[in-house]
C-alpha cells in the first residue's frame, strides 16, 4: 500500500538513506527527575469497553508495538541535537524525510512511553528541536522536508499542515506535564497557531496560509482542543471546539446521518458546510471519506473515551462510524477499505491499508462493542498490508489508547487513578464425581492505576473438599489455576463457590457453581476416547484447520519429520515466516465424566535465542462462541526437544459441556529462526 500524500507534490519523491548523526547534545529543558504519568499510566474511561485482554496482555503489546516504531521511525538528524519521524514506507517526503504531521505524532507517542522509554525526554527535545529549527513565517512547522538535508523541498513560500501543528501543540503540553518546563513553547505555540490556524469563525483551516472557507475534519482532535482550552485561558478555545462540532454536525445530517461520515475535504466551512469537489486538494476523491478522514473515528472515539456525555456529539458520530466500518467490511478490519461513500458502502476494493481498520478501535471502545474491540484490538497486532511510518505510528497511538494508556493533560490537577482490579473465572462451573476434581483458570486485571499483589482464597465450598491455588497469589494482570478436589464422602449437589481476590486497594469476587455427582447414581460414566481421527491417520478429516500462509497442518509424516505412530501428523509453522496455524475440534463431554487430554508434541527450533520467545505453541479449550475458556498448553521455541514427549491436561470441568479443542502455531520470524511444532496422537479420554 502506498498512501496519498497529504497534498499533491510538484516534485517527484526520491529514496534515499538516512543520515547518521554525532550524540545529541543538551537539551533545551532541563531533565526531570521522573515522568509525572510514567508508562503504564492505567486509565479509567468515561464511556465504553475495553479489550477483553488483560491490562498487562495490553501494556506489553504496546511496549513491543513502540519498540518496533521506534527503530524504525525515530531517526537522530539531521543536526546533532534534532530528532524527526521519517516518512519511511509512505513517500511523503523526499529521502523519506519528515513531515508536519509525522512530527506531531512523534510528539505525542513519546512522552506517552515516558517511563518505559527512559530516553523519551531526551527523544522529545530532539523532535521539538527539529520543529523549531524549521519553522514557516507563521512561527508553524514547515509540513514537508527532505531526509538528508532537512531542508523544505515543496513548491512554494514554506508553510504548515493544521493536522501537524494541532499535534505539536498537543505534544508540548504532554511534555509540560509529564517532565516540567514546556510552557512558555507551549503558550507560544498556541498562540501563533491560534493567530493562524483558526479562522475568524473559530474553524480550523487546512493550513496556516490556507483560505477560510476550507476545512478538514481529520484535523478535528476535539480531544486535543479540550485539553488547549484548560491550559490556554488567552485563546478563546471553547469557540474553535463549539464551531468545530457544528462543522461536523451540519455535515452528517446533511451527508450521512445515518452513518456519521464525514469527507477528506470541505468547502464553506465558515456558512454552509459541503463535502469539497473531487480531486480538490489532492488526487483523490476528496468528498468522500479518503486516507484523511480514516482518522476521524480514531479522534472521535478519543474524545468520547475520554470525555464520556460531555462529548454528546463525538460519542454519537463514533458510535455510527463503528458501525459502519463493522458492516461494510463484515466484520473483518482488514477490509475496511480506505475511500468510502459517504452513504456507508465500498468506494473501491482495490486499495487496502491498515489504518483504515486500526483507526476504528476507539470509536468500537466507545460505542460498547465488545466483540468488534477485541476483533480490532486483534488485527492491531500485525501489519497484513506491509504499511510505513503512517500506518505504524497510527496504530502506536491507537494501541496506546485501547491499552487504556491515554491520559488527558487537560487538567493540571488530574491525579494518578486510584488502583484497582477485576476477577474472573474461566469457566464459570463444572461438574465432577465424588472424589474426582475439578479445575477453572482465575483471571485478573487491572482496571485502574497499576498492578498489585492479589491474594485468592474460595468459599462456600462443600463438605470434604478442599480448594487450592496455584498460584495463591498474583499480581493483578495474571492468572492463577483453580483446582477444587472432591471427596468420596462430598454430598450430591450443586455448590455456590465464591473466590475472593484481596488487594491493598480492596476485594472482589468471582462466583464458581460445582455440581459433584454421585458414583453410584446419574454420574456413572462410560469411559470412552472422544476425539475423532486423534492421530490424523484419516487425513484432514473431523478436524478443522486454518494457515495464514496456505500450509495446513494435517500432513504426512516424512523421514525428517517422522510420526510418534502411524504415517500422519499436524504440523504447525516451520515456514521461516510469519504464520499461524490452528487445528481444531467440537467435542461433547458427558456429564458425571472425568476427561483427561493427552498428546504427543514434538518441538525442534533453529532459533538461536536462549530468553525470547517468537514462535509459540498453545492448547487452548473454547466454547460454543469462539471464546478461550482456558490455555491449558504453552510451549514455545525454547521447549525443543529430541522426539516426542506426551502432555497432559485435566478437561473435567467441562463436563456436561460441549467445547472446542484447538492447537495455534504462531510463528514471528522475528529472529530469523524458525521453529516446528509437530503434533500427533491426541486423545480425550473419560472415565
Amino acid at each position: 500500500m502506498k498512501r496519498s500524500a497529504k497534498r499533491v507534490l510538484s516534485l517527484a519523491t526520491g529514496v534515499g538513506t538516512i543520515a547518521g548523526c554525532l550524540a545529541l547534545v543538551t537539551s533545551p529543558a532541563a531533565q526531570a527527575a521522573g515522568p509525572a504519568h510514567a508508562f503504564p499510566s492505567h486509565q479509567t474511561y468515561k464511556v465504553g469497553v475495553m479489550p477483553s485482554a488483560s491490562q498487562a496482555t495490553r501494556d506489553a503489546a504496546v511496549q513491543k508495538q513502540y519498540d518496533s516504531w521506534k527503530a524504525n521511525y525515530l531517526v537522530h538528524g539531521c543536526a546533532s541535537n534534532e530528532y524527526y519521524i521519517s516518512t519511511k514506507g509512505d513517500g511523503d517526503a523526499t529521502n523519506n524525510g519528515p513531515v508536519s504531521e509525522g512530527q506531531g505524532y512523534g510528539m505525542n507517542i513519546v512522552p506517552l512511553m515516558a517511563g518505559y522509554d527512559a530516553n523519551a525526554q531526551t527523544e522529545f527535545n530532539g523532535l521539538w528541536q527539529l520543529v523549531k529549527d524549521h519553522e514557516d513565517q507563521y512561527g508553524m512547522m514547515q509540513w514537508q522536508l527532505d531526509g538528508k538535508t532537512c531542508k523544505y523541498y515543496s513548491g512554494g513560500t514554506p508553510d504548515g499542515a493544521t493536522d501537524g501543528d494541532l499535534d505539536i501543540g498537543y505534544g508540548l503540553i504532554l511534555a509540560d506535564k509529564q517532565w516540567g518546563g514546556y510552557q512558555a513553547d507551549a503558550l507560544n505555540w498556541l498562540s501563533n497557531f491560534y493567530a493562524h490556524n483558526v479562522a475568524p469563525d473559530g474553524h480550523l483551516k487546512c493550513e496556516d496560509d490556507g483560505p477560510n472557507t476550507d476545512t478538514r475534519p481529520s484535523d478535528h482532535m476535539i480531544d486535543h482542543l479540550r485539553a488547549f482550552a484548560a491550559y490556554d485561558t488567552a485563546h478563546d478555545w471553547n469557540k474553535v471546539i463549539t464551531r468545530t462540532e457544528a462543522v461536523d454536525s451540519s455535515l452528517v445530517n446533511s451527508y450521512s446521518s445515518a452513518n456519521g461520515l464525514l469527507p477528506d475535504f470541505v468547502v464553506g466551512a465558515n456558512g454552509t458546510p459541503s463535502p469539497a469537489p473531487a480531486n480538490y486538494q489532492e488526487n483523490q476523491p476528496d468528498n468522500i471519506v479518503g486516507y484523511n478522514s480514516i482518522r476521524v473515528p480514531w479522534h472521535m472515539g478519543t474524545d468520547a473515551l475520554l470525555n464520556g456525555t460531555a462529548s454528546t456529539f463525538e460519542l454519537s458520530d463514533a458510535t455510527k462510524w463503528s458501525a459502519c466500518a463493522k458492516k461494510v467490511s463484515g466484520g473483518d478490519p482488514g477490509k475496511v477499505y480506505p475511500h468510502l461513500n459517504l452513504n456507508c458502502t465500498a468506494h473501491s476494493t482495490s486499495d487496502v491499508a491498515e489504518e483504515a481498520g486500526d483507526a476504528i478501535g476507539p470509536s468500537a471502545m466507545a460505542a460498547g462493542d465488545q466483540a468488534w474491540t477485541d476483533t480490532i484490538w486483534n488485527f492491531l497486532q500485525t501489519n497484513p498490508y506491509g504499511d510505513g511510518y503512517y500506518g505504524e505510528s497510527i496504530k502506536t497511538l491507537v494501541m496506546i489508547v485501547m491499552a487504556g494508556d491515554y491520559w488527558s493533560p487537560g487538567s493540571s490537577s488530574t491525579p494518578p487513578p486510584s488502583n484497582d482490579f477485576s476477577l474472573s473465572s474461566s469457566p464459570t462451573s463444572g461438574s465432577v464425581v465424588q472424589g474426582s476434581s475439578a479445575t477453572a483458570t482465575i483471571g485478573t486485571a487491572v482496571t485502574s492505576g497499576s498492578a498489585e499483589s492479589v491474594a485468592l482464597s474460595a468459599s462456600g465450598l462443600p463438605s470434604g473438599a478442599t480448594a487450592t491455588f496455584s498460584p495463591a497469589s498474583v499480581t493483578s494482570g495474571a492468572s492463577s489455576a483453580l483446582t477444587i478436589a472432591t471427596a468420596a464422602t462430598t454430598p450430591a449437589g450443586t455448590y455456590s463457590v465464591t473466590v475472593t481476590g484481596t488487594a491493598s486497594s480492596g476485594s472482589h469476587t468471582a462466583t464458581y457453581t460445582l455440581t459433584v455427582t454421585t458414583a453410584g447414581g446419574g454420574g456413572t460414566c462410560t469411559a470412552a476416547q472422544l476425539l475423532g481421527n486423534p492421530g490424523f491417520e484419516s487425513g484432514a478429516t473431523v478436524w478443522t484447520q486454518t494457515s495464514t500462509l496456505g500450509f495446513t497442518p494435517i500432513t504426512k509424516a516424512t523421514s525428517a519429520e517422522p510420526a510418534h505412530a502411524g504415517s500422519w501428523i499436524a504440523y504447525f509453522n516451520g515456514n521461516g515466516s510469519t504464520d499461524t496455524d490452528t487445528a481444531a475440534q467440537s467435542v461433547t463431554i458427558p456429564t458425571g465424566c472425568t476427561a483427561t487430554l493427552s498428546y504427543w508434541l514434538h518441538i525442534d527450533t533453529t532459533e538461536s535465542t536462549t530468553t525470547a520467545k517468537p514462535d509459540t505453541f498453545k492448547v487452548q479449550v473454547l466454547n460454543s462462541s469462539g471464546t478461550v475458556l482456558a490455555t491449558v498448553g504453552t510451549y514455545s521455541n525454547l521447549d525443543k526437544n529430541t522426539g516426542y514427549a506426551k502432555k497432559t491436561a485435566d478437561l473435567s470441568s467441562y463436563a456436561g459441556q460441549t467445547v472446542t479443542l484447538k492447537f495455534t502455531g504462531a510463528e514471528t520470524d522475528a529472529n530469523g529462526g524458525t521453529t516446528n511444532f509437530i503434533l500427533d496422537d491426541t486423545a480425550i479420554n473419560t472415565q
